[in-house]
């Protein structure tokens, strides 16, 4: 028996993608973005994962992987650029997921399943979130040996009265989705990021995992890694990308470490203003300014001796 459900387990974490990510919005700039990593090889987890409607939602689907001309995201797609509520989005994906599949383990032995139960969705418009996580996903990898790991979710809106985001994961070390929350709402820049914008909070929250242990817990027993690739990707109300770092199958690397690296070179030609808060400075005077006063001083001075 023990044998049959290993060999169940192989045959079904190749199909359902293991994966911890963040979908976010920021109401000052209408900019859509998301984050995220797993622990399949070779494999892109931002073509897979990330759908939006530039200026006014985001949309992740993991879990049993849907193809991009698949008519559940096709549908999902139509309806964020018509501005669907994200609840609304979810819905109409669950409505549309009729189908079974039946998987043959050996010659005697197959089990069906339906695939709305192992899919995971989290979306994120610019006021609400809303997560779908199927019943299969976590009974299934309880079962066959992942009773340490967590299928999970957690959101905000209005986040500071500008951000709204949502994390979620399936098959990832228990506290892992917890650490994509408390990276992405840290007010203290413990890794030098800048917090000053979605792009380091997203990287904020995406290393808050790997730094605390956590993460893809097939990866973390194969090597101690939090997955196998990792991406982080910004587009503007206008469509175009703000950033977009896709690290696929980093070898022996911790991804996550890997889009850090690529994260630091990107923030040096797009710096926070201010780190702690990405407003201008306020306290002492800019020296074009005290140049400025310093000559309008030095005029008065001559003028009065002439």
């Amino acid at each position: 028996a023990k044998e049959f459900l290993l060999f169940l387990l192989a045959s079904l974490v190749p199909i359902a993608t293991a994966t911890y990510s963040i979908v976010a919005t920021d109401s000052k700039t209408r900019q859509v973005g998301g984050a995220g990593a797993t622990c399949l090889e070779n494999s892109d987890i931002y073509e897979k994962l990330y759908l939006s409607a530039p200026g006014l939602s985001v949309l992740h689907t993991q879990g049993l992987l849907l193809a991009r001309t698949d008519p559940i995201v096709t549908t999902a797609v139509e309806m964020m650029k018509q501005g669907a509520s994200p609840e609304a989005v979810l819905t109409a994906m669950k409505e549309l997921d009729t189908l079974t599949s039946t998987y043959d383990l050996d010659d005697t032995n197959s089990i069906t399943l339906e695939d709305v139960e192992l899919r995971q969705y989290g979306m994120a418009d610019f006021s609400s979130t809303a997560v779908y996580s199927g019943r299969s996903l976590a009974s299934l990898f309880n079962l066959f040996g992942f009773g340490d790991s967590e299928v999970a979710d957690v959101g905000k809106s209005n986040f500071t009265d500008r951000y709204t985001y949502h994390a979620l994961g399936n098959v990832v070390k228990s506290g892992t989705v917890s650490s994509l929350q408390s990276g992405f709402e840290e007010q203290t820049d413990d890794f030098n990021f800048g917090l000053c914008d979605m792009a380091g909070k997203l990287m904020t929250a995406m290393y808050r995992v790997p730094a605390g242990g956590f993460g893809d817990v097939r990866c973390l027993r194969q090597d101690g890694r939090s997955a196998t690739g990792a991406y982080l990707h910004i587009d503007n109300e206008d469509g175009t990308e703000l950033i977009h770092i896709n690290e696929i199958d980093t070898d022996t690397k911790e991804p996550v470490e890997v889009l850090k690296e690529a994260f630091v070179e990107w923030r040096k030609n797009n710096p926070c203003e201010d780190k702690s808060s990405g407003t201008a400075p306020t306290a002492g005077i800019s020296p074009l300014i005290k140049a400025v006063s310093m000559l309008g001083i030095a005029s008065l001075i001559l003028s009065s001796l002439t």
